[in-house]
């Protein structure tokens, strides 16, 4: 009995073991051509507005989503070219018991669980920052709805082979962007243009990763990015090599063209 309960807690330390933490974080923020770059104006105040979200094919209720919030004024008077640090408070996602997930399995039931974040990059105005709060909550809650209908419906069965995995998640990321995105753009607008000198959207963007291991990785790294519509990104997680990854997501509106990279971190390494 001693020995089996030993063996019990070595098995507990060693799945413990394999969980890692993660951050998506929006981090470097560059104005490649400014909005207000007039005479009589005095360049961009650019913000992102950042929602992280978690879910998993095949399991009921897995499906959580976090608005960040936090919003804040971080730099004022932008012109083409320069470059500003988004604070952590408003653009890093942390997300916690990340277990990565290969073929072997896959065979056994399993499928990778899928992160990432949706950015909504506005231009700041007249808007109080409590306002875009307000229709950010509603945001979150259509998203949340959309990720658990697209996603958690998926199973083993619904796969006819394992190179199919990646299909099957590379579409799902796509329906979830397809369904959500028009939504998203029509409230904020609706909501923006009430208002008088509101700020400016000036794009959306997703970021989807999947928790992959191994030769799904590799799969699912072509597969994601490929499958989802210009402007977002995807792929999975640890890009392969367990150590995190950056990538650069263009926002294109409104008179305005920003950059912002996003870094994904294991905080276990």
């Amino acid at each position: 009995m001693r020995y089996h309960r030993l063996g019990l807690f070595v098995a507990a330390i060693a799945m413990i073991a394999t969980a890692c933490q993660y951050t998506v974080t929006n981090d470097q923020l560059t104005v490649v051509q400014a909005q207000e770059d007039g005479f009589l104006q005095n360049g961009d105040e650019p913000y992102p507005a950042v929602v992280a979200w978690r879910s998993t094919p095949g399991v009921a209720g897995s499906t959580s989503v976090q608005y960040l919030g936090n919003l804040q004024e971080f730099a004022s008077g932008l012109d083409d070219g320069d470059t500003v640090t988004v604070p952590l408070s408003m653009g890093e996602a942390f997300f916690d018991d990340i277990d990565f997930i290969g073929f072997p399995e896959v065979l056994n039931g399993q499928l990778p669980e899928l992160v990432g974040t949706l950015i909504v990059m506005f231009e700041h105005d007249l808007t109080s920052f409590s306002s875009i709060d307000n229709i950010m909550e509603d945001v979150r809650d259509a998203l949340e709805v959309e990720l658990a209908n697209v996603i958690e419906p998926l199973t083993l069965a619904d796969l006819t082979d394992i190179s199919a995995v990646s299909d099957d998640l590379a579409a799902a990321a796509a329906a979830v962007e397809a369904a959500a995105t028009p939504g998203i753009l029509d409230s904020i607008l609706l909501f923006l243009g009430s208002l008088g000198n509101p700020d400016d959207l000036i794009g959306t963007a997703f970021t989807i990763y999947a928790a992959a291991a191994g030769n799904l990785a590799l799969f699912l790294e072509s597969a994601l990015s490929s499958a989802l519509p210009p402007g977002n990104v995807g792929g999975t997680l640890n890009a392969g090599n367990g150590d995190g990854r950056t990538d650069t997501i263009r926002f294109s509106g409104d008179g305005a063209i920003y950059d912002m990279t996003v870094v994904i971190d294991n905080l276990d390494t």
